[in-house]
């Protein structure tokens, strides 16, 4: 079913960013954009008091983008949707929602009764063996997303995980359908395994770029936000201030690429054919200076910034604003390209 015209809402941890595309013919051109600071602990928070700061937030951001209408997609937090690829044996079409329905069951690490859950087709081998994603969310979680734009005065018209609106952005931008995709965010790196287009693995790994900054204040007693500024302009770069940044952010940054091996492995195994040998990085912590070529040394692939402005028209008067924060936006690109 085609979605209506509508906006896209990417809730960050540190910030909500809003934008909004407009198709004309094949292209897209930007026609709404806006940040602001997400009011601290209101994500995915169900106390009164932290929803009512998060709804005044999200007012403020479209009241101040000027979006000329209502209709809003968003994306749920990795860490809160569980992904799976599943293999159904052969089985009639119309046995094919039943069979996704109890092997799910078996892997949820919740009540089935209490989430919603889609899946897709990703594969049938010659012997009727089924590949399929699926996809399920709590729907508690959902419930509240939902809460909070319409207090908001929007009306929600697709919910979905952050990976398949990252997917979806660097397939459009970039036209690549094969690669390992890395989210950087705040308090987790979201990461994804892309094959022919579709989403084959993902994993949520609970470190995230907050975790670099306090290596930092606590390696050079600094405050945070000079941590943080220290983070954004040295980041993994050998040849300043001797390293010693790039030094101190390293084993944070091990751990979450020895996960991300780990993931590697597992889809090795799973899926039994090798992962492709591109890594595409994506969210705000991607800017940090030298990170792909940190990556590149470690996993041995070919890392690149994720890019979604790149075939979009921008105005002038912003275009250097958008290109410098460009992998930060992946996500509410991709919300925007949804129409289905």
């Amino acid at each position: 079913m085609a979605l209506p015209l509508h906006f896209a809402i990417d809730f960050g941890m540190h910030s909500l960013k809003l934008v909004n595309l407009s198709k004309k013919g094949n292209s897209w051109e930007l026609k709404n954009i806006g940040s602001i600071q997400t009011p601290p602990e209101t994500l995915n928070n169900y106390k009164e008091e932290q929803k009512t700061l998060l709804v005044e937030a999200v007012k403020s951001l479209v009241a101040e983008s000027k979006v000329p209408y209502k209709e809003v997609a968003v994306a749920l937090p990795e860490n809160a949707v569980f992904s799976r690829v599943l293999t159904i044996p052969k089985v009639s079409d119309a046995e094919v929602t039943d069979a996704v329905y109890w092997q799910l069951k078996q892997f949820l690490p919740y009540p089935i009764e209490d989430v919603q859950s889609d899946f897709t087709a990703l594969s049938v081998d010659p012997s009727g063996q089924r590949k399929m994603l699926a996809v399920a969310a709590p729907k508690k979680l959902v419930e509240l997303y939902v809460e909070i734009l319409e207090r908001a005065g929007l009306v929600p018209v697709a919910i979905e995980s952050e990976t398949l609106s990252i997917l979806r952005s660097i397939k459009y931008a970039q036209e690549i359908k094969d690669a390992v995709v890395l989210d950087f965010g705040a308090n987790s790196t979201d990461m994804a395994i892309m094959k022919d287009g579709e989403l084959f693995f993902s994993q949520s790994i609970a470190t995230g770029s907050d975790l670099l900054t306090k290596a930092l204040v606590n390696e050079f007693q600094l405050s945070y936000a000079q941590a943080e500024e220290y983070k954004r302009i040295y980041g993994m770069r050998s040849d300043a201030v001797d390293g010693k940044i790039r030094n101190a952010m390293k084993p944070v940054l091990d751990m979450i690429l020895t996960e991300v091996m780990r993931g590697i492995e597992f889809y090795k195994t799973e899926v039994g054919t090798l992962p492709p040998n591109l890594a595409m990085l994506s969210g705000e912590a991607a800017l940090l200076p030298a990170l792909p070529e940190y990556l590149e040394s470690v996993l041995g692939y070919d890392a690149q910034l994720a890019d979604p402005w790149r075939p979009i028209v921008v105005p002038n008067n912003i275009a250097e604003i958008v290109s410098k924060s460009s992998p930060a936006f992946t996500v509410a690109i991709g919300l925007c390209l949804k129409e289905e």
